[in-house]
């Protein structure tokens, strides 16, 4: 009983309405922002017979229907990949809501949640910096424009926003790791001023290997300044039948579930791409001056949270 009433008192907290109204300013500015350049806005898949496999272990998230396994949403990837055949539907966006059943290991974790939310965009026939580009432009506007409308609300939370001018770095992972070791990430982004960009991770099969050079990755995670930690990961993205066939089989992969993603591969349906996924969560706790991403939500979804509602 405690413990619900700790949860009530925290809705009483006058920063909870400024987180909200932050929040809506942050969701309308990430959708104008592509919106303006063309983009067209899909609606979340929340349950498949496939989902993002992950590079790292979660508990599985399924539900039975008529006999029938389905999956509950991880990330749209797969679904970004076949939108793009859709006449029209050259540059996409959704925003998704992503289960991610994580393992209690990370409990103590500042950056993860059970269930959040993706900004999540595909470009057909886009290459890794175009889309980098787009998402420096992205968040210099979103950071903009909650300077601009949101002032009073930054005061709330006692919150001076950063201005990044520069450019945002780019590094690769190799030299990154050389340099600080397994926790390069973590140490970069706490003595960081300005975010910036890591590529060249070994990760999911669908990030696209650079051809001709096996065992580098176009690939690239955008990474907060300040202690704040990933920001976004995208790629460009497999869509050849056999390369996808030796990346799945390279990470020891069950092919028989992802059947017919593959036959659409064989059918020569893929087509060249790019994108990625912004955590909403976490740009909210980055605007808003926050340590722990529970601070930015009204009802607790870090792992190992109780679940009171």
């Amino acid at each position: 009983m405690e413990e619900i009433a700790l949860n009530f008192a925290n809705f009483a907290n006058k920063d909870i309405e400024s987180i909200a109204i932050i929040r809506g300013r942050v969701l309308r500015s990430l959708q104008g922002y592509l919106l303006d350049r063309g983009f067209k806005q899909l609606l979340p898949i929340l349950m498949s017979p496939i989902t993002d496999p992950l590079n790292h272990a979660v508990y599985p998230a399924e539900i039975e229907y008529e006999k029938r396994r389905l999956k509950l949403t991880a990330s749209m990837i797969f679904h970004k990949q076949l939108a793009l055949t859709a006449h029209g539907h050259d540059k996409i966006f959704i925003v998704a809501p992503n289960i991610r059943l994580e393992k209690p290991e990370i409990k103590d974790s500042e950056n993860h949640l059970l269930e959040f939310s993706q900004f999540d965009f595909e470009i057909r026939d886009a290459d890794m910096h175009q889309v980098m580009a787009l998402i420096e432009g992205l968040v210099k506007h979103v950071l903009s424009e909650v300077n601009q409308h949101c002032s009073a609300e930054l005061a709330q939370l006692n919150r001076q926003l950063p201005h990044f001018e520069d450019n945002f770095a780019v590094y690769s992972s190799d030299e990154l790791h050389a340099e600080y070791g397994d926790d390069f990430e973590q140490i970069m982004s706490a003595e960081a001023q300005t975010p910036f960009f890591v590529t060249n991770y070994r990760r999911e099969f669908y990030d696209r290997e650079t051809p001709g050079q096996r065992g580098t990755y176009n690939n690239y995670d955008l990474i907060y300044p300040y202690g704040y930690g990933e920001a976004l990961s995208g790629a460009e993205r497999e869509f050849e039948y056999e390369q996808l066939l030796y990346r799945m089989k390279e990470l020891a992969m069950d092919l028989q579930p992802f059947g017919n993603y593959l036959e659409a591969a064989r059918r020569g349906l893929l087509q060249p791409s790019a994108g990625g996924g912004l955590g909403i969560e976490r740009l909210l706790k980055f605007i808003c001056g926050k340590r722990h991403i529970r601070d930015v939500a009204l009802f607790d979804r870090t792992v190992g949270t109780r679940f009171l509602f």
